[in-house]
């Protein structure tokens, strides 16, 4: 298929010749991308190039660039050559031209791959070389994304459920609850070690951050216990408040985003309980002003068990799950 036989082509690029070889390179390294794809048998629609899709190729004095998206794909496809060698920089990054391309075209949601410009006046072997060599790498990358995102569970929900009960703070935050937290969306989660923690109320996971159709970030952190909660007894009543003074305290707690240069506070605060919450304990935490306000969300042992059926888990997890339950298994009497 390649680039599209009729689309709309717009950019700066002048040189007719240029253009035609960069043209001719994409075109092999799409066909390539897709003949993989048939000869394993994958469904197409789900990788790259499957959906109508628009293409920005991008060349500087070092690089060619390929920026493609499906977003505002609909109708005839669009293709834009983008001369940026006359620009100061030598090169730029993927990063850089795709926030351009946001800034003129309006499109959040690209992917893309660099090349080195020298490919396109390369021998057809060397050419042919490397397509094959990229094109393999970027369909195994897709698809272990694919596997990522929906995976199911093959593992007994009880076996999930076995390693809330038995598993301390450490184990679950790592093996379970970070994995799981970036399977559903979060773009990064960090598990903050018990030795690394200097104030009680200590983020257990932070970083967390999730895009929004806008381009801005949410910000979260959580904070996760173990155990049952009640709040039958004044001791118990005592002990929630405690928890809650904890989880509060990290709305006002800065942490480094390296991606913007500079600190955050959390937006919101997940509460995570691996274990149940009486109704008693609910109603005591759900009257709390910032409950109610949504800036602390609750989970439950319930609403992990329900999360890990509905959207599975990455296979490693579910394998690190089974091996930590095998390992700490009750003697037989």
């Amino acid at each position: 298929m390649g680039l599209p036989g009729i689309c709309v082509v717009g950019g700066n690029l002048q040189e007719a010749t240029l253009r035609d070889k960069i043209a001719t390179f994409v075109s092999a390294y799409i066909d390539k991308f897709q003949e993989k794809l048939r000869v394993r048998n994958l469904p197409i629609g789900m990788f790259s190039f499957g959906r109508p899709t628009n293409y920005y190729l991008a060349i500087d004095r070092k690089r060619l660039h390929l920026i493609y998206s499906s977003q505002f794909a609909g109708g005839i496809p669009e293709v834009l050559y983008i001369d940026l060698r006359g620009q100061k920089s030598e090169t730029f990054s993927l990063e850089e031209i795709g926030n351009f391309i946001r800034a003129q075209r309006g499109i959040t949601d690209w992917h893309g791959v660099s090349f080195t410009a020298s490919i396109i006046d390369a021998s057809p072997i060397d050419k042919e070389k490397l397509i094959d060599q990229m094109t393999e790498e970027q369909l195994k990358k897709e698809f272990e994304e694919i596997v990522r995102r929906h995976q199911p569970l093959f593992i007994p929900i009880e076996q999930v459920s076995r390693f809330l009960e038995i598993g301390n703070e450490d184990s679950i935050t790592n093996i379970l609850l970070v994995p799981l937290l970036r399977h559903l969306g979060f773009e990064t989660a960090e598990s903050k070690g018990h030795h690394e923690r200097v104030l009680e109320f200590g983020q257990d996971i932070q970083r967390m951050k999730i895009r929004l159709p806008t381009d801005h970030w949410l910000y979260f952190s959580a904070q996760v216990k173990v155990g049952d909660i009640k709040a039958d007894t004044d001791s118990q009543k005592d002990f929630v408040e405690k928890i809650l003074h904890q989880t509060y305290a990290q709305l006002n707690w800065e942490m480094p985003d390296p991606e913007v240069g500079m600190n955050v506070k959390p937006d919101h605060i997940l509460l995570i309980v691996c274990g149940n919450i009486t109704e008693a304990a609910k109603q005591y935490i759900y009257r709390h002003e910032l409950t109610k306000s949504r800036r602390v969300l609750l989970w439950e042992k319930e609403m992990i068990l329900r999360l890990c059926q509905e959207k599975g888990l990455p296979d490693a997890v579910q394998k690190a799950i089974l091996d930590y339950n095998k390992r700490y298994q009750p003697p037989i009497p």
